[in-house]
């Protein structure tokens, strides 16, 4: 009974001519999507983990941001596993990578603005992908939104610093 719903279900779900026809295969777009959900769980972790260990008369001020900021990019990331259930594949994520840098607010922020980077490129590719799917270049790019908005907070922050 249950299989038998799931299948009308996904026949019902999966109108590809009225939502916009993706410019990739469906398995591309997962697997790009798989991605990027990777990414933003290892910016979440870095901003995290970087606010742990920072240090200097700023040091609450900067925890205080970067767990805002940590606290958005699991929004994106749970926004990316849904996108991701919905087009009928599982967001299984094994492990989380972030890139060594220096224990200094400076080597922080610098790799921190290298994950945004990353993350607006892997917007940039989805918008690529999504065709004429007109849902799926919006949640790219408000995802790009957020992550400028962090980059834009991250250049000001060093500017101030003379980081």
């Amino acid at each position: 009974m249950e299989r038998s719903m799931l299948r009308v279900a996904s026949r019902v779900a999966c109108v590809p001519e009225k939502e916009g026809q993706f410019a990739a295969p469906d398995g591309q777009i997962i697997a790009h999507l798989q991605n990027f959900l990777a990414a933003k769980y290892a910016i979440d972790v870095a901003y995290r983990s970087f606010a742990d260990r920072v240090r200097g008369p700023w040091r609450d001020a900067l925890y205080e941001h970067w767990d805002e900021h940590a606290g958005e990019e699991r929004k994106a990331a749970y926004d990316l596993a849904m996108k991701i259930v919905g087009l009928g594949a599982d967001p299984i994520l094994t492990a989380v990578q972030i890139p060594p840098c220096p224990a200094n607010t400076a080597g922080f922020m610098k790799c921190l603005m290298g994950l945004e980077l990353d993350a607006v490129e892997n917007g940039r590719t989805l918008i690529k992908l999504a065709g004429d799917n007109t849902s799926m270049k919006v949640l790219a790019e408000n995802l790009i939104l957020v992550d400028t908005q962090h980059l834009d907070d991250l250049r000001r922050m060093a500017a101030k610093s003379d980081l």
